[in-house]
């Protein structure tokens, strides 16, 4: 029963004294994680896992003012959310908002910085420039992504999903696919060391908002306890933190 061991565990919290002996409650929050540079990079095959990226940063400085511990579970996109939505797992960093996701997530109210979505094409195909262009097509999207509605006007459009984006590309670079459409940071980062026949399309889809968000079965947000969290993301927010760790890594190619 691994979502009741999780919850006994985030039950079994640390307590810390403060001055005037003030005890604060410190919760282990498991968070469920795919590696995609440079917002969620996991790093280390084979061995332990280093996490890293622009919204582990983010959940890390903020979880670290609160008193909080993290610890991190790698599991494909579809599986993070069946695992927020039966509470194996408390946060998930990155999603979009949506109804249907807003019924078993709640999100925090600082929103991280917007992503982008690019279009990749195979570099031998006409420029893609507007959405139209992609009337009649198939297109490559990342499997639980909910970034198709920005697309639903065009209804002949045939969506192929996959596991991860790496899938994608290589079925692009194939011909399997006529098009993909990928977070523009991560696209950047996934191709500079790859020798495919694809390129980035003149079309640019403007980003929503990117949130982290907080299982509705979790004991972290049943309690009540995830409002000191909320508030130093804000606080981060409102600061500069955020920006700060964004600019360190679009400005690297990380």
């Amino acid at each position: 029963m691994p979502g009741f061991a999780h919850r006994l565990i985030a039950l079994c919290a640390l307590i810390v004294l403060c001055g005037g002996g003030k005890a604060v409650l410190a919760t282990e929050l498991l968070v469920a994680i795919n590696d995609a540079p440079p917002y969620r990079i996991v790093a280390g095959e084979g061995q332990e896992p280093e996490f890293s990226g622009i919204y582990v940063e983010v959940l890390k400085e903020a979880a670290s003012r609160a008193g909080h511990t993290l610890r991190f579970d790698v599991v494909p996109f579809r599986r993070a959310l069946y695992l927020m939505e039966e509470g194996g797992a408390d946060i998930k960093l990155g999603p979009n908002r949506s109804a249907e996701r807003e019924k078993f997530m709640y999100f925090f109210d600082a929103a991280l910085p917007d992503e982008p979505k690019a279009i990749y094409q195979s570099a031998l195909t006409p420029d893609i420039r507007q959405i139209e262009g992609l009337a009649g097509q198939h297109v490559g999207v990342l499997r639980g992504a909910s970034y198709i509605d920005a697309l639903s006007s065009e209804e002949s459009i045939e969506w192929v999903e996959a596991a991860d984006y790496l899938t994608l590309f290589r079925m692009l670079n194939q011909q399997h696919v006529d098009a993909v459409i990928v977070p523009e940071l991560l696209a950047a980062d996934l191709l500079s060391d790859k020798n495919l026949a694809v390129r980035k399309a003149s079309l640019v889809l403007q980003g929503e908002p990117s949130l982290i968000g907080l299982s509705r079965k979790s004991q972290f947000f049943l309690s009540r306890e995830y409002r000191g969290l909320e508030k130093e993301l804000v606080n981060m927010r409102d600061d500069g933190t955020f920006d700060d760790i964004y600019r360190r890594y679009a400005g690297s190619g990380s």
